[in-house]
Order: C-alpha cells, then sequence, then structure tokens
C-alpha cells in the first residue's frame, strides 16, 4: 500500500496523519440502481443533508490503491471512505452535488488550511448552525467563499462560537492533496 504521510505536532509528540496517494483506481463498477438509491438514503442520513443529482445521474464505485472505498460521478471522485466514514470530497461540494455545514477562516488561515493543517479557533470569523461534536463540515475562505478542506468538528456550534483558542477542526482532504491533485485535468 502507498501512503503520502503529513505530519502534524501536538505538544512536541509528533503523530500521522495518513490520506490515501491515488495513484490508480481499481475494481471500478457502475452502481445498480437499487444500490445507487441506498447510497443515497445513506449519504442524506449519515450527513444530515440532501444530495443534489440529476435523475439520470449514475455513480460507479470504486476502490483505490490502498483499499479505500471511492464513489465517482462523470470522472471525478465525489466521495471517500476515510476512517470507514464517508466523506463529501471538494469537488462535490465545487459542483453543488451536496451541501453541509461550515466554518468560514480568514485569509491568514488559508495557506494553512490549504497546506493541510487542522483549523485553529483563532482563524475562524464565522460558523453555521447545526455543527454537532463529530461533524463532517467544510472549511472555505472568507474572501471568494470557496472550499479548502473538509473535516470534522470537534466542538458543536455553540462551542466552536465560544471558544478562544484551540484546535476545532481536524482536516481530513484539503486542496492541494493526493486526492484534489487525482481529480485535476
Amino acid at each position: 500500500m502507498t501512503f503520502c504521510d503529513f505530519v502534524a505536532f501536538k505538544r512536541s509528540r509528533p503523530f500521522v496523519i495518513k490520506m490515501p496517494k491515488i495513484e490508480r483506481i481499481k475494481k471500478r463498477h457502475l452502481l445498480k440502481k437499487r444500490d445507487q438509491r441506498d447510497l443515497l438514503e445513506y449519504i442524506e442520513n449519515t450527513l444530515a443533508t440532501s444530495v443534489n443529482l440529476d435523475s439520470k445521474a449514475r455513480f460507479e464505485e470504486g476502490v483505490i490503491d490502498d483499499g479505500s472505498k471511492i464513489i465517482i460521478l462523470n470522472d471525478e471522485i465525489v466521495f471517500i471512505e476515510i476512517e470507514e466514514r464517508l466523506f463529501p470530497t471538494l469537488r462535490a461540494l465545487l459542483q453543488g452535488i451536496i451541501d453541509i455545514p461550515s466554518v468560514t477562516v480568514d485569509m491568514g488561515a488559508v495557506k494553512f488550511v490549504a497546506n493541510g493543517a487542522d483549523i485553529m479557533r483563532p482563524g475562524i470569523t464565522e460558523v453555521d448552525e447545526g455543527i454537532e461534536k463529530d461533524t463532517i463540515v467544510s472549511v472555505i475562505d472568507e474572501r471568494h467563499g470557496k472550499p479548502l478542506a473538509i473535516g470534522v468538528s470537534t466542538l458543536g456550534t455553540e462551542e466552536l462560537r465560544a471558544a478562544e483558542s484551540g484546535k476545532v477542526i481536524i482536516s481530513k482532504h484539503y486542496i492541494g492533496d493526493d486526492l484534489w491533485e487525482y481529480g485535476k485535468s
């Protein structure tokens, strides 16, 4: 298996976040209509949002080199399994396939977020309603309103707003990682 290792430091003790390196997709196949319907229902229930697709859109399921499952639409990866959880990709957000709660970061945080850093509370300028602990959220820049990363919130909406410091979003997928680079044309 091939992995890109990103090392972050927490109190001088490093821990490793492993994002799969995507070199190729194997075992790619079109989902049956029933399986696609079940998948959409699962996504809507686990992310507490609706999926916006044309009725003729068809998902493909694939597996990448490390064994992670991916969901493909129009030759772009729109969902990926990370740590046994299905996450939307930035491309799914940009295409308007799915809308999840978000946090907005100031422009000073953008370069760090774009390099895979977890999101610290001082960099956040706005927090959407409906975020609970362990909710999958998008991280958006304040100037352009574009998603920069997908992560998992460590706090709920009110706690995020009340917090003054600390790591509050754990980054899982960001602009510039292997998943993003794979989808570039």
